[in-house]
Order: C-alpha cells, then sequence, then structure tokens
C-alpha cells in the first residue's frame, strides 16, 4: 500500500473514531458531556487536529444524524428485498424503527434533537421528504392507496409523525428499563394504522 493510500486510510480511521467516541460519550454521560476537548482527549489528539475533521459540535451531530437515516434506509431496502406485501414492509419497519431506538438511543436523540443532542442541521428532514415518492414507505404506500401524490405524501407524514413521535415520547418520559413493556402498543398502533389504509 502506498504513503497517500496509508494515509487517506488513517484519515478514515481517525474520523470514525471521533464519531464512535462522541457516541460512547453520550451513551455513558449524555450528549451535554460531549465536546471537542474530550473527544480529543479519548482519541489523543489535539483538539486542532480533530477540528481538521469537523468544524464543531454540530458537524459531529450532523454527520451522526445523517449515519442514522442512512441506516434506517439500508435496513429498509433490505426489507423490500424480502417483503412484496406493502402491509407487511410498513409493519417490519415500524419493527426496524423500535430496535434502533432502543439500540442506539444515543443516535436516536441526535436525530431528533432530544436529551441535550441539539444539532442546528435540518438537512437530515429535509433529504427524507424530498425523496418522498422514492422513499420505499411511500411507495408502499402507494400500493395500498393509490390516489394523488399529495395525498400519499399525508399519509407519509403521518405515518413518519406516528412513529417517530411515539418513539420520541416513549424515550423522553418512560425509564429506559419500562422501554419493552410499550413495544406492543407500538407495533399494535403501526398494524392499526395500516389496516386504516385499506
Amino acid at each position: 500500500m502506498g504513503i497517500i493510500e496509508r494515509k487517506e486510510r488513517m484519515r478514515k480511521q481517525l474520523r470514525a473514531d471521533i464519531l464512535k467516541t462522541a457516541r460512547d460519550i453520550a451513551k455513558e454521560e449524555g450528549w451535554g458531556a460531549v465536546s471537542i476537548r474530550k473527544i480529543a482527549d479519548v482519541v489523543e489528539y489535539s483538539p486542532p487536529m480533530l477540528y481538521e475533521y469537523f468544524d464543531n459540535k454540530d458537524k459531529i451531530l450532523e454527520t451522526i444524524r445523517n449515519e442514522g437515516f442512512t441506516y434506517l434506509h439500508e435496513e429498509l431496502q433490505k426489507l423490500k428485498t424480502l417483503y412484496r406485501n406493502p402491509e407487511k414492509l410498513i409493519v417490519e419497519f415500524a419493527q426496524i424503527q423500535w430496535r434502533f431506538a432502543l439500540e442506539q438511543t444515543e443516535v436516536f436523540q441526535v436525530m431528533f434533537n432530544i436529551e441535550g443532542a441539539q444539532c442546528q442541521s435540518k438537512q437530515a428532514y429535509q433529504n427524507e421528504f424530498a425523496m418522498l415518492n422514492t422513499h420505499p414507505v411511500w411507495e408502499a404506500f402507494a400500493h395500498i392507496r393509490p390516489r394523488s401524490a399529495d395525498a400519499i405524501s399525508k399519509t407519509f407524514y403521518e405515518w413518519w409523525s406516528l412513529t417517530y413521535g411515539f418513539l420520541l415520547i416513549s424515550i423522553i418520559t418512560q425509564p429506559k428499563p419500562q422501554l419493552p413493556h410499550l413495544e406492543p402498543i407500538f407495533m399494535e398502533s403501526v398494524r392499526r394504522f395500516v389496516r386504516a389504509l385499506s
């Protein structure tokens, strides 16, 4: 491997280490404890070195938020290859959303600006709604309810509010040990929503 390739690999590795360290600190101490200086101490680089990768903490949070939505999109694409039934696809994706919110709570917090994870960027949300008619859930709604694009977009927005709204309220108001008990309520809400579409 040449010097240029090695340097590029090291840059990618350090960037990944910065993001992982930010998530690890947040998991242990909350997002309020995350700072460039603290991350630099953990990865054993100077703060100016970290600024070569991210201009500020907000850029780190924006990257983590985008990665969260990207992960969910990748999982949804996998589901799309497994299920032809649009109702089943939507329900199975809700299950993935639930697991993601519980298993990667610190990322979910950044995705929705909760628990001190204040990220100014709205880019991820804009991307979600900019790709409406190519979003697999939007497409599933189009199969269930083939009406105008505006009507399908409205249904997509309702679904988005139902699933992420339920998860947000649950994470904010309930102690972590209580959350698994809410899963059946969440899944029944999603199933009821899907049944009402046909």
